[in-house]
């Protein structure tokens, strides 16, 4: 009987392990499957870090089809193994800035580029902002930057630009705008800039 304990016991246990896979479970297929990204990798983090790489991504591979087979159970107990709730934050960062004339004024997040900072994180206008960060037809853009064009007038009278810019990044700190809505003098009619 003490046998029979034993290999069941060590079965759920490899059971479990397959299915949740601490560490595997989001890996994408994807990874690594071309030369040039294996080289970036490669480049970034070095050779042992690849192999290890690519060593769970087969790994992964093989695992995927096995805790499809059965991870069936996890519903009807309604228990499911994740191993990555808070894993290592969002791939996409998403920041907000304004521009007036050539200068950032502001940048989401920025201690030291914080101008109205304490209007746009506001807890009625924060959504708002972050909105139009995310959504280049947010429905509130354009309420949102006429304030903050006649914010920035008031505050900066010589100004001959306004922009607002919907910078996208990654953890590596690559970034790019993506999306934007500009006013200029003399109309200081606003326009989108994608």
């Amino acid at each position: 009987m003490k046998t029979l304990r034993t290999i069941l016991l060590t079965a759920v246990y490899l059971g479990l392990l397959v299915v949740a896979a601490p560490g595997l479970s989001f890996l994408k297929p994807s990874l690594l499957s071309s030369e040039s990204s294996r080289a970036r990798f490669e480049r970034r983090f070095g050779q042992p870090a690849t192999v290890a790489a690519r060593a769970a991504t087969e790994i992964n591979r093989l695992r995927r089809p096995a805790a499809a087979a059965i991870g069936g159970f996890q519903p009807v107990f309604r228990v499911r193994q994740s191993w990555h709730l808070y894993r290592d934050g969002p791939s996409t960062i998403r920041r907000l800035e304004i521009w007036v004339d050539d200068a950032r004024v502001y940048r989401t997040g920025d201690a030291t580029l914080n101008w109205s900072e304490a209007v746009l994180r506001n807890r009625r206008i924060r959504p708002i902002a972050e909105t139009l960060v995310k959504k280049p037809n947010a429905k509130n853009r354009l309420g949102l930057a006429r304030y903050v064009v006649a914010m920035a007038r008031q505050d900066f009278p010589e100004a001959e630009s306004i922009e607002l810019r919907s910078v996208w990044g990654d953890r590596a700190g690559e970034e790019s705008v993506h999306h934007a809505i500009r006013a200029s003098a003399p109309t200081w009619s606003l326009e989108d800039r994608r």
